[in-house]
């Protein structure tokens, strides 16, 4: 089975006009929109932007909006032309599965879309797991030939001090366990949860419907209670190079879109390694893991081969035992994947 097939010209000119008009509606949402502006902040060499205003008492705040590009750029537009509607973002996002985008499934969606709504995402939050890897697709103007069948939901968040080093501010205070509840899906929290604050939720009418919020291991490795989210956050190894770079996408339904913050591509493919040879030969998602980071290295040896490069580099240097586990995982690959593996490897070694 191919990796992945190509879209349609249309569907990623569709994908990138939705990603526009929705980056504009999200921040029209705020009336800061109205009196705040554009800044910007260089970090690790690549240029964000925030919307930067003041409340009315006076605090300054922003809100993340992605790295420097057209997205961005189409806010400062808007300030002069004003916002566009919803209806549009809605038309629009049923141009773009049309044309062949693919869809979230509707659960999930409407779960995703809460926390958009609760503002997880301008709180520095990461939509990760296979729903991101569905939500990179479409951004990188593929179809996945498999891995993306699953029920469950990660997100993740850099924990207390660590959303400056990876560009996401976290100056707003939420609660993820009532934007759960407002669904009414039967959501419960999962028992031994820090403090009232859990880690993990479970849908009582649908079991395998479930959530888990990460983030970055620390010495103690106990869960870390964040109180300002409203939940409490499972460390895990190697999350904070998945959490580097972020980035922003589009999450689509038949006919609606949400604005998430995503893991940068070839992070994910190469984390997708270390996590295969962590969980190990007979995890039941070990075969999935393997097959996203093959899709993701196939990417970008052929339209982004320098980005791969760096960020094979970038883990190489964290040590000898996070490049065993990788080459571990790229040992594992089925036959048919081996030309690849010999492309991957004179483009890193």
């Amino acid at each position: 089975m191919p990796l992945y097939r190509e879209l349609p010209a249309a569907a990623q000119a569709a994908y990138a006009e939705l990603y526009e008009q929705v980056q504009v509606a999200e921040a029209s949402r705020s009336p800061a929109f109205l009196t705040g502006k554009v800044g910007w902040k260089t970090i690790k060499g690549r240029r964000y932007g925030y919307w930067q205003f003041k409340e009315i008492d006076g605090r300054k705040r922003e809100y993340y909006l992605g790295p420097e590009g057209p997205a961005v750029a189409a806010i400062e537009r808007a300030r002069a032309q004003g916002a566009p509607a919803l209806e549009a973002v809605s038309r629009q996002a049923a141009a773009a599965v049309a044309q062949g985008n693919q869809v979230t499934p509707a659960k999930q969606f409407r779960i995703v879309k809460r926390f958009a709504d609760y503002q997880f995402f301008r709180a520095g939050g990461l939509l990760v797991g296979t729903h991101a890897f569905l939500a990179l697709g479409n951004q990188l103007g593929v179809a996945w030939g498999s891995g993306t069948r699953t029920l469950d939901l990660d997100f993740a968040h850099s924990g207390p001090g660590g959303n400056v080093a990876m560009a996401l501010p976290a100056d707003l205070k939420i609660s993820l366990h009532d934007a759960l509840e407002s669904l009414e899906m039967g959501f419960l929290p999962a028992l031994g949860g820090t403090k009232g604050f859990a880690s993990n939720y479970m849908s009582e009418k649908e079991p395998d419907l479930r959530i888990d919020f990460l983030t970055v291991r620390r010495r103690n490795n106990d869960e870390v209670q964040m109180p300002d989210l409203g939940v409490a956050l499972v460390p895990l190894k190697f999350m904070e190079y998945l959490l580097e770079r972020p980035g922003q996408g589009v999450l689509l339904d038949r006919a609606d879109a949400c604005m998430v913050n995503l893991p940068d591509p070839a992070r994910y493919g190469l984390h997708k390694l270390l996590v295969a040879a962590e969980r190990g030969s007979r995890h039941a998602k070990y075969r999935k893991d393997i097959l996203q980071a093959l899709a993701l290295i196939e990417w970008h040896l052929e339209r982004a081969p320098t980005l791969l490069a760096d960020a094979w580099q970038d883990l190489r240097a964290r040590g000898t035992g996070w490049e065993k586990r990788a080459r571990a995982s790229l040992a594992q690959a089925p036959a048919a994947q081996r030309p690849l593996l010999t492309r991957f490897g004179q483009l890193v070694d």
